[in-house]
């Protein structure tokens, strides 16, 4: 539930935020993600959450339900995703991970993505917890690995150093699929690789 407070300034900030997305200029691996034989779990790091909504409506086909962390900065990423067209669902791995992990659960079974940031809500920065692994195996779903990269950017101070990228600058997304974990394969050592994987992808300058 959204505090009813928060409406009044999160609809403009939409509105700006559309169009600052409108001006950068995203390279993109692929036109429009072949995602349409089953759902998959979205993995993203904390930082790059920005340009998610833009990624969700132009390059998927199927809906998107968000993991948010059920902190008040989440509160305001609830309402400003709702805006953005992406549903979302409050939990962490610390408050509320087992019930959201129940619900995720659902959304993917009746065909939504599931979008999970596996180093929030409050790090360590680029490190991948499980929380995503134990997902795609109670789904038997694959995994997406979103890869983002900011030609320029500022930064927040915040624990994983928010990334905003400057307007009219470069974007590069690459997307690419993972298959399920298999049964023989520790959560552990799929985190690993999951995280070296959008490491790969995600780290440095486009």
């Amino acid at each position: 539930m959204v505090p009813w407070y928060h409406w009044a300034w999160v609809v403009p900030a939409a509105l700006f935020l559309r169009l600052w997305l409108a001006t950068l200029r995203f390279r993109c691996n692929v036109t429009r993600f072949d995602d349409e034989a089953h759902p998959s779990v979205i993995l993203l790091w904390h930082d790059k959450l920005f340009v998610a909504p833009w990624v969700a409506q132009r390059l998927l086909r199927r809906p998107v339900t968000a993991l948010i962390s059920t902190s008040k900065d989440g509160a305001w990423l609830v309402a400003f995703f709702r805006l953005m067209g992406i549903t979302a669902v409050r939990g962490s791995s610390s408050r509320r991970g087992a019930a959201a992990l129940v619900t995720l659960t659902r959304c993917v079974r009746a065909g939504n993505h599931a979008g999970i940031t596996p180093d929030g809500p409050k790090g360590p920065a680029l490190e991948f917890k499980p929380g995503a692994v134990s997902l795609a195996r109670l789904t038997r779903a694959p995994f997406i690995i979103l890869g983002i990269r900011y030609h320029a950017c500022w930064r927040t101070r915040s624990w994983d150093r928010f990334g905003l990228p400057m307007p009219f600058s470069r974007v590069e997304i690459t997307m690419l699929r993972e298959p399920t974990p298999a049964e023989g394969e520790t959560d552990e050592a799929v985190a690993a690789r999951m995280q070296s994987r959008l490491n790969e992808f995600s780290t440095g300058p486009a």
